[in-house]
């Protein structure tokens, strides 16, 4: 067979190797999406009522419209994110094992580009999932708080970060609005609603924390 007939037919054996897996991660997104969202929740309504049980009072959570609306948000962010991490380390594979067929089989070289490739979409997919991690709680967490009618909660810094924000660093233990959030550095969020921020808050409930 000559090289152009090989070089074509690697590209069929990539591209079709490709769409495969791009269709089955379109497949999986949603159902990672859903999984990740409901364990987010659990964790948020134990927290809650550990605290609210420790107060005396028993709370059996349902989910509201308003809070199918927040979480439907942060499943959609979730299932784009998770196809773009796929779609762009697909994208990089098929570019590399395409530059080792016209660069004369360097299967060393291959080996190490892949495996490079790999451990940078590790690195960003543990990024993505911790950030959103903390967005979906705040989300959930700021439907629940309104929902129960708690108006109020105090920050809380995580002191976790290497590089901690000065102005979430100097919040830690104020007490902001739900519906609003902090003001903080020229902006009002939620605490985990910035990238990398691992902050979280406490509820102050009237006439238990008052």
């Amino acid at each position: 067979m000559a090289m152009d007939g090989i070089a074509d037919w690697v590209a069929h054996v990539i591209d079709y190797l490709a769409s495969r897996w791009q269709r089955k991660l379109d497949d999986l997104a949603p159902q990672l999406a859903s999984k990740f969202v409901n364990r987010t929740v659990t964790n948020y309504e134990s927290l809650m009522k550990t605290h609210l049980r420790k107060a005396g009072f028993t709370v059996r959570f349902q989910i509201t419209d308003f809070q199918k609306e927040s979480l439907q948000a942060v499943m959609e962010s979730n299932v784009g994110l998770i196809k773009s991490i796929g779609s762009q380390y697909l994208d990089k594979v098929q570019g590399q094992v395409w530059n080792c067929v016209t660069d004369g089989y360097d299967l060393s070289r291959l080996a190490q580009d892949l495996s490079k490739t790999y451990d940078i979409t590790k690195r960003r997919a543990e990024l993505i999932a911790r950030d959103q991690g903390a967005k979906a709680h705040a989300v959930i967490e700021k439907a629940k708080r309104k929902e129960l009618g708690i108006t109020r909660a105090i920050w809380l810094h995580s002191h976790a970060g290497k590089k901690p924000r000065p102005s979430h660093l100097a919040a830690n233990g104020k007490e902001f609005d739900v519906d609003k959030g902090m003001y903080l550095d020229g902006e009002w969020i939620q605490p985990g609603e910035l990238i990398n921020c691992r902050c979280c808050s406490k509820s102050i409930i009237e006439g238990i924390d008052t």
